[in-house]
């Protein structure tokens, strides 16, 4: 059994923990290298905690073995869906899928009514989960991330 809970500040090296080895497995999924994060200190992981609605999932707090999140876009009914990420040996047995529903319900609470992402454009596995959650490709939105990797944004409603 899985339980999700809210990656707060005071939850700060929980999370560092896993979005380190993130960054480590897949560094073409994020704006942000392992490098650019893995000498930071722990308040810089607790400001972005702060800064956005963060949540894990796995059998215990403390211990997450998938994270996602979601962040608000620029004065629009737009969400962003960010830092989504599972351990391996957790893949493809509904965890992660379980935990962005959650996000996005989160960002529904919110007054946010549509919910964005940006997702590799060679990353299919991904993009085949999204899709399954209702996210489209938006028109001509293939650009490159701030580490030059070409991202599609994918959309759906809330």
């Amino acid at each position: 059994m899985s339980r999700i809970w809210r990656l707060g500040p005071e939850r700060a090296a929980e999370w560092r923990a896993i979005r380190l080895a993130a960054l480590a497995e897949a560094p073409d999924a994020f704006g942000s290298t392992l490098a650019e994060w893995q000498n930071r200190p722990l308040a810089d992981f607790a400001a972005r905690l702060s800064a956005t609605h963060s949540f894990a999932a796995g059998a215990a707090p403390g211990a997450p073995q998938a994270v996602a999140g979601w962040s608000p876009g620029d004065g629009n009914p737009d969400a962003w869906l960010i830092g989504v990420w599972a351990r391996p040996e957790v893949r493809r047995q509904g965890l992660t899928r379980k935990l962005v529903l959650y996000v996005m319900n989160d960002a529904a609470q919110a007054g946010y009514s549509v919910m964005q992402l940006g997702v590799g454009a060679h990353n299919h596995g991904a993009q085949a989960l999204y899709h399954s959650l209702g996210f489209r490709p938006v028109p001509h939105s293939a650009a490159p991330n701030p580490r030059g990797v070409i991202e599609i944004t994918m959309r759906r409603k809330l």
